[in-house]
């Protein structure tokens, strides 16, 4: 009876084990699923593969594949989505967050091999938060051509985002122009980083100040305009 009990003990030990001792050797990981969101969708626009989600606080994985993995990520990074859905990886997400788990792509592949690769990490590794255990239960899923194009507008969302403040940002500092304005009525000289902050100091708008500069007037009857020039060791001051 005892040999008996050591037997099953063994047995459940390595069965319970089983997935945390195969070597996992993922193609792409992304740590923070909420940091690297827009890396998520760049990387697999159009690619076909396997993927596993990792909870990073209790370790439970979800494994899952798609013949076009960003409009796939893009059902999981809508609320709407996720609040509509009971299924336990869903509910995980809203329930821990995004920045609490990891994406895999384990394996990139071609559709005709796809449901073989993922039953293969299936059946090896057991994740947690699949309900089936048989891989491509919602491969054939068709999207409209209307949900299509608002996963599509998402997707590139983020991304276009993210290059606009870029853009915008490296825009205003090429427009920052540095003037000099001084005071006729007290011979006070200032300067500053920007028409649009002499501007706000001096209580006009920034077309007034370009105009006063191109045309050498007086704003106010008082201020006299001026762009500074640098010389050339002042040009490479950090």
């Amino acid at each position: 009876m005892k040999n008996l009990f050591k037997i099953l003990f063994i047995q459940k030990f390595f069965s319970s084990n089983a997935k945390n001792n195969f070597n996992v050797k993922p193609q792409i990981k992304y740590y923070n699923a909420d940091a690297d969101k827009i890396n998520i969708f760049t990387d697999n626009r159009n690619k076909i593969g396997v993927y596993r989600w990792i909870n990073n606080l209790n370790g439970n994985t979800y494994i899952g594949s798609s013949i076009n993995l960003s409009v796939r990520f893009y059902t999981y990074y809508s609320l709407r989505s996720l609040a509509k859905s009971n299924r336990p990886m869903e509910r995980a997400l809203l329930k821990y967050g995004f920045s609490n788990f990891s994406l895999e792509i384990l394996e990139y592949c071609n559709s005709e091999d796809l449901l073989k690769k993922e039953q293969y990490y299936l059946d090896t590794l057991k994740p947690e938060y699949n309900i089936a255990e048989i891989a491509g239960s919602t491969l054939g899923y068709k999207h409209s051509e209307e949900s299509l194009k608002k996963m599509r507008n998402f997707i590139l969302s983020d991304e276009v985002l993210a290059k606009k403040k870029l853009a915008t940002k490296n825009a205003i500092t090429a427009r920052s122009i540095p003037i000099i304005v001084k005071n006729i009525k007290t011979n006070k000289i200032s300067e500053y980083v920007s028409l649009s902050a002499a501007s706000n100091v001096i209580g006009v708008t920034k077309s007034a100040i370009s105009q006063a500069l191109i045309n050498n007037t007086i704003i106010k009857k008082t201020y006299i305009l001026e762009r500074k020039e640098y010389n050339n060791s002042e040009d490479h001051k950090g």
